[in-house]
């Protein structure tokens, strides 16, 4: 395809089919050629060119811009949801349900034991966690509605490892909804894993502080992303990709991140997602000083901060993969019911299958709750969401509410 670009568009490896210049005002003696590099292209503009057009059959094309990628993924991700709701889950919701509880017990106790390892100064093996990878990419496989709800569930006295797998969880789903191979979505969960095994090695009255750290504090915690690594690189061959989510889930999209201060595409695409996820779950779950935020407001953030700290892109994407409401949300409908997000619908994230379970106008819950499509124009006698709620603020138990 020809296409016309300004001459401060030209790059290396583009094939030039008219300058739009006449022959005897400038001193290049061919009229189509292939740019060779980049003194080349300045040989080309000290020639005062200012347009030039090019074949993007026979040479490189502009580089995509950032609402052209997210198109691109926007595209993916209908694709995607096409080949998702084309084979549906193999195993029902309650039964992935009863046996991801299991899985999740045993991998935070694995994960506890790494850390305990970390702390008492002796080497850690990553490899014990590829057997729990392992299960949980299978669990995800099998309902992806499990398994990133009920981790995203903690108890504050065991943040650390519970955190570490929901990070995991969160990104095998994140790595299946972008259509990654099975063994690079290992390499990912593996790494999310053991991202944070640094922290065992700092004082736990610091990485709990319920107040602001001060820069001094700050700089110990930072030191948890080399930490780790070294901590693991003593017994574990880590791929590139795992090494890459341990070194650079703090760094930010617009270089204000440590430990290195990259920035953009210098950031590797597997720490920009565990970026994403890392900040997601955190936000999500309790802290000593602060209280967690709705799925929905945390992914609101960070959209807001897409293109600043975290890839835009990938950001759309992460969105599409947990859904505006994710499942186990509680969310408050028109009618003032309270309802719990049960079933996502590919083609309209707004309007989910929900259970209604309480009245907040009576302040009492409904005698028999309902299953509701929020998508059916009929039948639906509760209206749409108004926003998401928290569990906390009107005394629910999320366990107890999570769909099944």
């Amino acid at each position: 395809m020809i296409r016309k670009i300004s001459i401060d568009q030209l790059l290396p490896g583009m094939y030039v089919v008219d300058l739009h210049k006449r022959w005897f005002d400038h001193s290049l003696w061919q009229s189509k050629f292939k740019v060779r590099d980049e003194a080349h292209v300045s040989k080309i503009r000290e020639e005062g060119i200012s347009e030039i057009s090019i074949d993007t059959d026979k040479g490189a094309d502009l580089p995509p811009t950032p609402i052209a990628r997210i198109n691109q993924i926007e595209q993916k991700l209908k694709s995607l949801a096409e080949i998702r709701a084309a084979t549906p889950p193999t195993v029902s919701l309650g039964e992935e349900r009863r046996r991801a509880g299991r899985l999740l017990h045993e991998a935070s106790n694995t994960v506890s034991g790494l850390m305990l390892a970390a702390k008492a100064g002796s080497n850690v093996d990553a490899a014990y966690l590829e057997p729990i990878v392992s299960k949980m990419i299978a669990s995800v496989i099998r309902n992806p509605d499990a398994l990133v709800p009920l981790a995203r569930l903690k108890r504050l006295d065991a943040y650390a490892t519970e955190h570490a797998v929901a990070t995991a969880a969160l990104i095998i789903a994140f790595g299946r909804h972008q259509g990654l191979p099975e063994p690079e979505i290992e390499k990912l969960a593996l790494g999310t894993m053991v991202k944070d095994i640094g922290h065992a090695a700092l004082d736990a009255k610091l990485t709990a502080k319920p107040g602001q750290l001060s820069q001094a504090e700050f700089s110990i915690v930072q030191s948890h992303v080399e930490e780790g690594l070294a901590v693991l690189d003593a017994t574990t061959r880590l791929s590139e990709t795992s090494v890459a989510v341990v070194l650079e889930h703090h760094e930010r999209y617009n270089g204000c991140g440590y430990p290195y201060r990259m920035a953009g595409d210098e950031i590797s695409v597997a720490g920009r997602m565990a970026a994403i996820v890392d900040t997601y779950d955190a936000m999500t779950s309790d802290r000593p000083y602060r209280a967690a935020m709705s799925p929905s407001h945390t992914l609101r953030q960070l959209y807001d901060e897409a293109g600043f700290q975290y890839d835009p892109a990938l950001v759309t994407a992460f969105v599409k993969t947990v859904g505006i409401y994710p499942v186990g949300t509680l969310v408050l409908l028109e009618s003032g019911h309270l309802a719990v997000v049960g079933q996502l619908h590919a083609d309209n994230m707004l309007t989910p299958t929900v259970r209604v379970i309480y009245h907040t106008g009576r302040q009492q819950y409904v005698t028999t709750p309902v299953d509701v499509d929020l998508s059916r124009k009929i039948g639906n006698h509760y209206g749409q969401i108004v926003r998401a709620e928290t569990f906390e603020r009107w005394g629910i138990s999320p366990l107890r509410w999570q769909p099944a």
